[in-house]
């Protein structure tokens, strides 16, 4: 797994926004107020990513959410989740009131990529004793 800050995550959401300039440099003008709000933004996407994730894992497994103060920190997603779910994500809650119809496409992108990146894995299949005798299949 590679680690993902959260710097790298807001560089690709404002590629996804068109606030970079024709040198592939971010527009320092336009993205302060985005990039104000990225880290609690941010925290609340991966928050909710966690808690889906954690539901899977077993108690002494869970991970705890670890607040984004700062866009130098890393991520606790692994680097597919946090390039699609995070991405598409902030997108979303940056651009709600900028530009309606693309907050709805990204969050449209990010609900779908959800379903897809946070299915349960099917668990393995496994012989149950009948410590009663009551001779019930399972």
């Amino acid at each position: 797994m590679i680690k993902v800050t959260a710097e790298e995550v807001f560089i690709m959401t404002m590629a996804m926004i068109d606030e970079m300039l024709e040198t592939g440099e971010l527009d320092a003008t336009t993205t302060g107020e985005y990039r104000a709000k990225a880290p609690a933004i941010l925290t609340l996407l991966q928050n909710e990513i966690i808690g889906i994730e954690n539901r899977y894992r077993a108690f002494n497994e869970q991970v705890k959410p670890v607040k984004i103060e700062s866009l130098e920190q890393f991520v606790q997603v692994d680097d597919i989740k946090a390039n699609t779910l995070l991405t598409n994500g902030l997108a979303a809650h940056l651009m709600i009131h900028e530009d309606k119809s693309l907050a709805n496409f990204f969050q449209q992108r990010y609900e779908e990529m959800r379903g897809t990146y946070l299915k349960p894995t099917p668990s393995k299949i496994t012989k149950k004793e009948d410590v009663y005798g009551a001779m019930l299949r399972y």
